[in-house]
């Protein structure tokens, strides 16, 4: 190769790198995100954007079939990082279009880290999201904890594969007395992973204030070549509030005075609730992936509680991805969803869920 071939080929390599935003600390700036559209049909209720919409559905609720399509999934970010004397400094805003329950942009993550240290709104600690499998609906499997909020972290890796987290967080909710604190510790293994985590809130209502507190754990195994198992359990009193399908009308209690989503019912007493997850999936080939998940989560009895309100949750998530490109997947799952009364009457749905992700 002559030198002006060197000096093309190399220009010609530098023409095709992703272009770089450096701003005035000199930092790299990236910008990222996804236009995700979703196709829903819902065989009993029409549920909304995501099966959340059951948790408002009761058994005097007329049936009907509904469809709709639309595209409040897709999201936008950019993050940026630079080395410093303190460690890595590092920032990330993000946004989607899930606010209002669709169709209005709003705050994902905001944050800044500098060293072991997060400050910003992002997950938190509490959140369960290794264990927590990917399916394409928005509101995800009955179960979990998955929430994000303003907080200060602190993070750090002990030994091999262990990492803690400690933080002082917003409480998700206008009720909350004061900041709630979580700590979580989790443990990787040559086949799997370990989570444990545990988080303290003090809510208000008119008759006084109450303490909550969660505790879940977390698991990941593979048990062969392309599986994974992913597995949690959470119990807590006064969490409803921060657990899947909580924002929806249909889910809370109602102590006079105002709805604490069954944190807290009329005695002004802690609920106390629990939930579990268990999801198997399988990469058939690097482009196509099959996956089954089930979740639950139920209320203890407690004080005011109707005979409509909810005494349990279920889900159940069927569902496939293909990678057509890299940045390009498709796929669907069958989703059923029932919810038990106290009065022990129960609703459920079937919806067939079809989507697709364009990534940039």
């Amino acid at each position: 190769m002559t030198e002006l071939e060197a000096r093309v080929a190399a220009l010609e390599a530098e023409q095709q790198k992703p272009a770089q935003i450096t701003n005035r600390f000199g930092m790299q700036l990236s910008f990222y995100g996804k236009v995700k559209v979703d196709a829903v049909l819902d065989n009993n209720y029409g549920l909304g954007p995501s099966t959340g919409g059951i948790a408002l559905v009761t058994d005097d609720t007329p049936e009907g079939s509904d469809q709709q399509i639309h595209a409040y999934q897709t999201l936008f970010g950019f993050r940026a990082e630079q080395d410093t004397d303190y460690g890595k400094l590092r920032f990330n805003i993000e946004g989607d279009f899930f606010g209002n329950g669709g169709g209005t942009v709003r705050l994902r993550h905001a944050y800044g880290q500098i060293g072991n240290w997060t400050i910003g709104q992002t997950w938190s600690t509490f959140s369960i999201l290794n264990e927590t499998p990917a399916v394409w609906d928005f509101n995800g499997t009955a179960g979990p904890a998955n929430f994000r909020a303003p907080m200060i972290r602190y993070s750090t890796d002990v030994g091999t594969g262990t990492h803690i987290d400690a933080s002082i967080e917003e409480d998700y909710q206008n009720w909350g007395d004061r900041p709630a604190a979580a700590f979580a510790v989790s443990q990787k293994f040559e086949r799997g992973s370990l989570r444990l985590a545990y988080i303290n809130r003090k809510l208000r209502s008119e008759q006084g204030t109450a303490n909550g507190w969660g505790l879940n754990i977390g698991a990941t195994f593979k048990p062969w070549e392309n599986g994974l198992i992913q597995a949690s359990y959470t119990r807590g009193e006064g969490i409803s509030s921060i657990m899947g399908f909580s924002g929806f009308a249909g889910q809370q209690a109602g102590p006079e005075g105002g709805r604490t989503f069954y944190d807290i019912d009329a005695d002004g007493n802690a609920v106390e609730m629990d939930g579990y997850l268990v999801a198997i999936s399988h990469k058939i080939r690097p482009d196509l992936s099959v996956l089954a998940a089930y979740g639950s989560q139920s209320y203890d009895s407690f004080a005011g509680a109707l005979p409509t309100d909810t005494e349990k949750l279920e889900s159940v998530h069927i569902g496939a991805k293909y990678n057509l490109l890299e940045n390009l997947a498709m796929g669907g799952e069958v989703i059923w969803d029932k919810r038990t009364q106290v009065d022990n009457q129960t609703v459920d749905n079937t919806r067939l869920h079809l989507s697709a992700t364009f990534e940039f």
